[in-house]
């Protein structure tokens, strides 16, 4: 049996699409999971509309404090030999889950990774020729996921075996740190595995103009996203044929642009925003791989305010 897991937090608008899509999987041996973060929309009434039509449903109403633990406790509640994640805004596939279970069962892999799409605006819809699957290295999976990082989506085009969570050392997702939760988990999860393979074929659709500007609103989660992206470097620092100066560029453009967010904010908590700051001097600029985040780094720490008018011109002009 396959497990799916989907968060759900006031989502009422495209969740029965979402949940659709699941319901009608080629595949039919499933369990969703349905986490209801405490929604103050109608998306739990929508579901336990489909948990009362549709037995493989399960939803669990949980006032959770935070994403993290509302995907830890559908793992402790999912009873498959292979689970997925999927967010309840995007759209799947109607094979997906056949194909991506014949896959892992077939080459006894423990990810699968599918392509995906990224669909802009409501016209936006990529085609990708059918092609054959391939077998990827830690590093390489590792060098795709920091390569799409700018999704901020990244457990939902995976399957995943549930030995990888279950078997000692036992993962979980890491409550104290809800942002880049699931970044985390992808990393541990491949440095984990002992086989992966990614299916090219177009299985999973990211409806990014659906998706909130990620610093919408500054959260305690986003002012912890720094000490996550270091975890990460501490976990890849070792490896041969990974390049860990890519993530030390995330891990700076992600602390300057929380910089001029916070230096944006109406009421500004000066001690947040010396926290940013002193981020930027983390890493030497020689530890940094692109040339950009270089500059940037150098403005931000030298000349900040120059450089956060700058930021907000350009801010301005691209709305």
């Amino acid at each position: 049996m396959l497990s799916i897991i989907v968060p759900v937090y006031n989502v009422e608008n495209v969740l029965k699409k979402c949940l659709n899509s699941l319901r009608f999987q080629s595949y039919r041996n499933l369990e969703i999971i349905l986490i209801n973060e405490g929604s103050t929309d109608k998306s739990g009434a929508i579901c336990d509309q489909f948990a009362r039509i549709d037995s493989r449903f399960k939803v669990l109403h949980k006032n959770v404090k935070g994403h993290s633990e509302a995907l830890n406790t559908g793992l402790l509640s999912a009873k498959g030999e292979y689970v997925s994640f999927v967010d309840p805004i995007d759209r799947i596939d109607g094979l997906m889950f056949e194909k991506l279970l014949l896959t892992i069962i077939k080459n006894k892999a423990d990810i699968v990774i599918a392509n995906y799409g990224e669909e802009l605006d409501q016209d936006d819809k990529e085609f990708i020729e059918p092609s054959s699957t391939i077998h990827w290295t830690k590093e390489t999976a590792l060098n795709k996921i920091v390569e799409h990082f700018r999704l901020k989506s990244f457990l939902c085009n995976k399957l995943f075996s549930m030995d990888l969570f279950r078997v000692d050392p036992v993962l979980e997702f890491n409550s104290t740190l809800d942002i880049f939760g699931d970044l985390l988990m992808c990393v541990q999860c491949i440095l984990k595995s002992n086989k992966i393979i990614f299916d090219p074929n177009l299985h999973y659709h990211y409806i990014a103009y659906k998706h909130t500007s990620f610093f919408n609103s500054l959260t305690k989660e986003k002012l912890s996203g720094p000490k996550v992206l270091l975890e990460i470097i501490d976990l890849t620092k070792k490896l041969d044929n990974f390049d860990v100066s890519i993530i030390k560029d995330i891990y700076v453009n992600y602390s300057i642009q929380l910089l001029m967010h916070l230096l944006n904010e109406e009421n500004q908590d000066h001690h947040q925003i010396e926290e940013a700051k002193q981020n930027l001097y983390r890493f030497s600029i020689d530890e940094l791989n692109s040339q950009d985040i270089k500059m940037s780094c150098i403005m931000a720490r030298k000349m900040t305010r120059i450089y956060y008018n700058f930021w907000k011109m350009r801010n301005q002009s691209s709305e």
